[in-house]
């Protein structure tokens, strides 16, 4: 009905394609804008800065506050229009749009953006004249962001005039999408220029949770040939920069270039470099470098902030980019930001892990706030050219004063404790580099981060733990295609490395020839670690009964053809052989990889390269235990080798071992030598049997 408290409200029937006006209680049609084609120059309308009257900056609308005309919203709509009670009930008001013309699939929609390829937009000059286009009877769509807005935010475009003030005329409706999302009713305009704003609580990224209180965004918009438009901080920060270079400067005589302008200066302002497309373009969670710029934007301005000292912040920003385009009104808010940031428990790996289960598409945010905590601390940025440099925080604005931030994949970052005391950085580029200390202790860079950790067995490639001095013959296994180096001992012709076989149709294999730690890339190091019945390549059965008196020696088992596992005879005369002729066995252990003890470390002379490679303990693993106390455990401290007999016991082996903690090689037929364990195997070539 069009009664009095709606005198001058416009609707647009969409089945008749016509405006009616509301005037003394009667709805009467009203003439159509120019439509869209037609153009007028805007250039020749605008008022010089010197003659522009000092009360038009009260006509702007206050970031902080909703536009109180928008009581006339219809109940039942979530789409609503309002019109100045001292607005222009001429052409103005002829300008808003019924509840009823709105996409009706706006309740459902999903969150949209206009994600714009990543490339430099046209911009012209800031002396050319452009013209002004109307707008007329245009929707859109767009998404409501500082963290996503919520549902039920009021969003609102109002009609922008010649100089930038608010003629009155405004467009009011809701977001309806879960990421910030809306779409706009039909909405016509004199121009293309309005101001889009949005009133709401939000999603605060750093917090992982809706704002306490709402907030209001504002920007100003260029709606010629979009169908997409966002509103987000990075518009709000430009808004005053935009309308003072337009109206103030005397540099800019169209509005394009003025915001085009404000645009560039709000990215260099946070030490980002310059901007590729319009701030209306951009989303939190798009692909651009842009789009990264405003989300990295986002978090450092929230920091730890509640909303009202979160407006206090940007307010204080935006008016000091104002007049000059430059925030130079404050070090230690940089500061504070950038401390906020480098201490957050969280840290930004927490807030992309809270963004993505909110959206996956989650741009690259972190090599912006960094450039901005590189600027603010005085470091500079960090590149490729400077990863793994280290520096020390002189800044005496700064809480973290005295620490020291390692560059690491185009992000500053603390340096943790261990790269302190050893005076070097561990990042994803070191990975895998090792680390010798004052004490000797090796250390692996594992994965960067910071992440220095003592180096295992398996760290190192098995060519680490051989004699480069010794002059290896060479076996082939026909089997697999695998060399494995060989030695001459005395008498005796030894595998120089543990043997690394596997056949998954060999039923005596499956389940009992493991690598360490299930891993693969391990038994390339220490070979496989085989239950007693796997290495004699005969059933399982055996594991728990005698097998003795089927054995006969020389006993292949799972060596290649040649070569046999040795039984304890052979063990003892490897071991005599060294002892007689060097003064210990131990001497048969790699000159690397084995835990310090009191003994002088082996120089291997032989090449025989014992590896400390651990063993599978299984169900015989204790926790409670010095040592074997998981299933697999201790290499760095022991290695194991079967040999061809049995123990005392049917369920037994007899096996010889090197201890970190002896300087010789021992045997035992009686304990911790069950058959289901698994140790390595070392083959010993078979006499009058020439070499594969």
């Amino acid at each position: 009905k069009c009664t009095s408290d709606r005198d001058g409200t416009v609707i647009y029937v969409e089945d008749e394609e016509i405006d009616y006006r509301c005037l003394d209680k009667k709805w009467e049609k009203v003439e159509k804008l120019s439509s869209s084609s037609d153009e007028k120059t805007s250039s020749s309308s605008k008022k010089s800065s010197d003659s522009k009257n000092s009360s038009s900056s009260s006509k702007e609308e206050s970031a902080g506050s909703k536009d109180k005309s928008s009581s006339s919203k219809n109940s039942s709509s979530s789409s609503k229009i309002t019109s100045s009670d001292s607005g222009d009930k001429k052409s103005s008001s002829s300008k808003a749009v019924s509840s009823d013309s709105r996409d009706k699939s706006s309740s459902s929609q999903k969150s949209s953006s206009s994600v714009a390829p990543e490339s430099s937009s046209s911009v012209v000059g800031s002396g050319e004249d452009v013209k002004t286009i109307a707008i007329n009877k245009k929707s859109f769509k767009g998404v409501a962001e500082k963290g996503p807005f919520a549902v039920g935010s009021t969003v609102k475009l109002s009609e922008l005039d010649g100089e930038l003030d608010l003629t009155g005329t405004n467009f009011e409706w809701e977001v309806t999408g879960k990421q910030g999302g809306y779409t706009s009713p039909k909405v016509t305009l004199s121009s293309q220029y309005a101001q889009l704003q949005v009133n709401g609580n939000y999603y605060n990224e750093n917090l992982f949770k809706n704002s306490t209180s709402p907030v209001t965004l504002r920007g100003i918009v260029d709606l010629k040939d979009r169908e997409s438009v966002n509103i987000n901080v990075l518009m709000h920060l430009a808004y005053k920069r935009v309308v003072y270079l337009f109206t103030k400067s005397g540099e800019y005589k169209n509005v394009p270039a003025a915001k085009a302008a404000a645009e560039q200066e709000i990215m260099k302002a946070f030490g980002f470099g310059g901007a590729n497309h319009p701030f209306e373009d951009l989303t939190i969670f798009g692909k651009t470098s842009d789009d990264a710029k405003l989300l990295a934007a986002s978090i450092l301005l929230q920091g730890d902030l509640e909303e009202t000292d979160l407006l206090s912040r940007i307010t204080s920003i935006a008016n000091n980019i104002e007049e000059d385009g430059t925030w130079d009104n404050s070090e230690k808010m940089r500061v504070s930001m950038a401390d906020w940031i480098m201490s957050y428990s969280y840290g930004m790996v927490g807030i992309r892990q809270m963004l993505e289960e909110f959206n996956p598409q989650v741009p690259a945010f972190e090599k912006y706030v960094s450039l901005f905590v590189g600027e603010a601390y005085g470091f500079g940025a960090c590149t490729d050219e400077n990863d793994g440099d280290y520096v020390q925080l002189k800044n005496g604005n700064s809480k973290n004063l005295g620490e020291y931030y390692v560059c690491e994949d185009n992000v500053w970052r603390m340096m943790f404790s261990t790269e302190k005391l050893y005076e070097r950085a561990c990042t994803a580029k070191r990975a895998g580099e090792f680390m010798t200390t004052p004490r000797n202790e090796i250390y692996i860079c594992d994965g960067g981060n910071g992440y220095w950790r003592p180096a295992t067995t398996y760290d190192h490639p098995k060519e680490y733990y051989m004699n480069d001095e010794v002059d290896y013959g060479k076996l082939k296994d026909t089997r697999d295609g695998k060399e494995y180096k060989t030695v001459v001992i005395g008498t005796q012709t030894w595998m120089a490395e543990n043997l690394n076989y596997y056949d998954k149709d060999n039923y005596n294999l499956v389940g009992n020839a493991k690598c360490y730690q299930e891993e693969d890339k391990n038994c390339d190091v220490g070979g496989r670690l085989y239950s007693w019945t796997a290495a004699m390549n005969i059933s399982t059965k055996y594991r728990l009964s005698w097998y003795d008196k089927d054995i006969q020696y020389p006993h292949q088992g799972i060596c290649p053809d040649g070569w046999h596992i040795p039984d304890s005879t052979e063990w003892r005369t490897l071991a005599d052989y060294v002892k007689k002729v060097d003064g210990s066995s131990g001497l048969l252990m790699s000159s690397k990889g084995w835990k310090a003890s009191s003994y002088k470390p082996s120089t291997d002379p032989y090449g025989f390269s014992v590896i400390p490679v651990g063993a599978y303990y299984g169900r015989y693993a204790d926790a409670h235990a010095d040592f074997s106390q998981t299933e697999f455990d201790d290499d760095g401290l022991f290695a194991n080798f079967w040999s061809a007999e049995e123990g005392k016991e049917f369920n037994l082996a007899v096996y010889v071992f090197f201890d970190y903690r002896r300087d010789y090689m021992s045997m035992t037929a009686s304990v911790y030598n069950e058959k289901e364990r698994g140790f390595s195997v070392r083959c010993v070539k078979t006499e009058d049997e020439s070499e594969e």
